[in-house]
């Protein structure tokens, strides 16, 4: 770790940076500006990054196998090929929880989408859950009660899942069935509330690490499968929100962040690269239908 490089390589100032997902066909990495309502295509080898208006809030969103990309935004699910028309909506998935709107996910080792939401008119009510799209537009609840659904991760092998509670200060671990998708009853992975930061998205490596973003401290975690703190990184912004690994070996985290205040750190909202830290990640999954 000696030798750990960071990197601001698109000097956005998103409003809520979040989601990053490395594409390994095409070598990109994708990510969202949640209330900038537009998502980011970085292109590492060249250093483009292309800004696509949405006109919608997307908390998460997944590679598609069938070509494009399916976005969780709002209340529920859409479709979108880029740069062709406004996103078209397939499903609700919240439609009854008004003060909701979808956040953190990501597809399972079996290409599902696993979505969380949260209350964006009192963070502090439970309101968020955590829920399960297949390919067929079929949705199911797996966790509620949550105040600001985080940190939704799955281990190499698929048959661990982790979410986080913002609010709560604590990330669990599930048992996951990788056939059906069904979990099993939770218990605390990792308690928090000790750490500089809260609990925000998070992202798994070959070894089985969990690295965690802790938004509002200036700190990216690394945790054993066994829920031990082995690795802890002093972030250059405020507002670090979701690591991702990327490269074309994998070898390298990108890392999303919020501008915040006025007075925030320059580079604050910026997309951020981390080399040099020893792990290696893997091939995110794509949406299955």
């Amino acid at each position: 770790m000696s030798s750990i490089e960071i990197e601001c390589v698109v000097d956005a100032r998103a409003e809520i940076g979040e989601g990053p997902v490395w594409d390994d066909r095409e070598n990109v990495l994708w990510w969202t500006d949640i209330n900038g309502r537009c998502l980011h295509r970085f292109e590492p080898s060249s250093g483009k990054d292309t800004v696509f208006q949405t006109k919608i809030r997307v908390g998460c969103f997944a590679v598609r196998e069938a070509g494009g990309l399916l976005l969780s935004a709002e209340h529920g699910i859409y479709e979108w090929t880029p740069g062709g028309p406004d996103p078209t909506h397939i499903m609700d998935i919240e439609a009854d929880r008004a003060d909701n709107r979808m956040n953190d996910g990501g597809c399972d080792r079996q290409g599902r989408l696993v979505a969380s939401s949260m209350n964006l008119a009192s963070p502090h009510q439970n309101t968020g859950a955590c829920w399960r799209v297949d390919g067929s537009f079929h949705s199911t609840l797996l966790a509620d009660g949550l105040q600001v659904g985080n940190g939704i991760a799955f281990s190499p092998d698929g048959t661990t899942m982790y979410l986080a509670d913002t609010g709560a200060e604590t990330v669990w671990s599930y048992p996951y069935d990788p056939a059906s998708g069904d979990i099993g009853e939770r218990s605390v992975f990792v308690d928090t509330t000790a750490l500089a930061g809260r609990p925000d998205g998070a992202t798994v490596d070959a070894e089985g690490g969990y690295w965690l973003a802790g938004v509002s401290g200036s700190q990216l975690y690394r945790f054993t499968p066994e829920g031990d703190l082995d690795t802890t990184i002093d972030f250059p912004v405020e507002l670090p929100t979701r690591p991702m690994f990327g490269g074309t070996d994998l070898d390298e985290i990108y890392v999303t962040s919020i501008r915040g205040a006025a007075d925030a750190k320059p580079l604050a909202g910026g997309l951020f690269v981390i080399r040099g830290t020893g792990f290696i990640g893997l091939p995110e999954p794509r949406f299955n239908g």
